[in-house]
């Protein structure tokens, strides 16, 4: 005798079931005979059947209340018969890679290298203030700022880290070493470019370091190899002209001006309270974007070991360690892999 409090639920009902359902869901043909067994041993009752797709009616017991459908003995059956059983379909395909996947991985690329070169990224406002629009040439101003830090669209980075270097010397930081990637709004249009700036100040470690007995500044080749980090193809550098910059140097992909870099000019300079000199340099990133698209070529590999050869010579002063490159590689010598100049 059964005590219940309250009404008794009713058995669940019947659940009707056809064979090419189970193998249209599953992806897979199970034969008859084993989903009947499957079934079977859940506890379920089967009903007659006369062909393969024929609905076969199934008595639940009722202690399996969440059997209610065709789908939950559809489940039954493959927890059962082994989900491991059904193959399975590789539905990737490949996707061809657009501008924007290169811009992508450029981006990123520069920024690894830097930080790998000793420098910190830094983001600065893309509004400038009213004292940075002389160091930024003809910057395009808004008609209403909200304050007198932000007045005008910068044409350049330089003045936001220069912002970023004058705040770090006034917490008595030794070293600066910055990079922002970002974009400058270029007048009279406002055209956005993508622009690389590196900002280098103070002693070349900030921390003491027991091969480094005495510490040294930061110089114009600290910039130089930083930018050369950046593995930009047919990377020159000339001397040129700026009217901010000491020292300045156009930096060129091929034949290409794709930037500048140099040391901050006295005048600039004197806003600045820490000692020792500023170094600056802004690359166009389109631009290096464009000369890194040249296609890669392969070679097989050699079947002799290189040579290496020392060559001594004098030449005048005047001449730029660029210009005997230039007419070294100019020649073009099949067996000459590569030049690299000392002393």
């Amino acid at each position: 005798e059964i005590a219940a409090a309250g009404k008794i639920p009713a058995n669940p009902s019947n659940v009707s079931l056809r064979y090419q359902k189970c193998d249209q869901v599953l992806g897979l043909a199970i034969k008859p005979k084993t989903i009947d067994e499957i079934l079977a041993r859940f506890g379920l009752s089967k009903g007659e059947s006369k062909c393969r797709d024929a609905t076969v009616t199934w008595q639940v017991p009722s202690y399996r209340r969440d059997l209610q459908r065709d789908v939950d003995l559809i489940e039954e059956v493959v927890r059962a018969y082994g989900i491991d059983k059904i193959s399975g379909t590789d539905r990737s395909r490949f996707t061809p890679s657009n501008p924007a996947d290169h811009s992508h991985d450029l981006e990123s690329s520069l920024r690894n290298r830097l930080v790998a070169h000793g420098l910190s990224e830094v983001r600065t406002s893309k509004l400038i203030p009213r004292s940075a629009i002389a160091l930024s040439k003809n910057a395009i101003s808004l008609r209403n700022p909200l304050s007198e830090d932000h007045v005008a669209l910068r044409p350049t980075l330089l003045a936001g880290l220069l912002g970023v270097l004058d705040r770090n010397v006034r917490a008595s930081v030794e070293r600066v070493a910055i990079f922002e990637l970002g974009r400058v709004f270029v007048p009279p249009a406002g055209k956005e470019e993508r622009r690389l700036g590196l900002l280098i100040w103070g002693n070349a470690t900030s921390a003491p370091h027991w091969r480094l007995r005495e510490k040294h500044q930061l110089d114009f080749f600290e910039l130089k190899a930083a930018i050369e980090s950046l593995m930009i193809p047919a990377l020159s550098f000339q001397h040129s002209e700026h009217p901010d910059l000491a020292l300045a140097t156009e930096v060129l992909s091929g034949n290409r001006s794709i930037g500048f870099a140099g040391q901050l000019s006295t005048t600039r300079r004197s806003t600045i309270d820490g000692p020792g000199s500023v170094f600056l340099a802004e690359v166009h990133v389109d631009l290096v974007l464009s000369a890194q698209g040249v296609a890669k070529t392969f070679h097989e590999m050699e079947r002799f070991p290189a040579i290496t050869r020392d060559i001594a010579m004098i030449v005048p002063e005047k001449i730029s360690h660029a210009e005997i490159l230039r007419v070294i590689e100019s020649e073009k010598e099949p067996l000459l892999e590569s030049v690299q100049l000392f002393d």
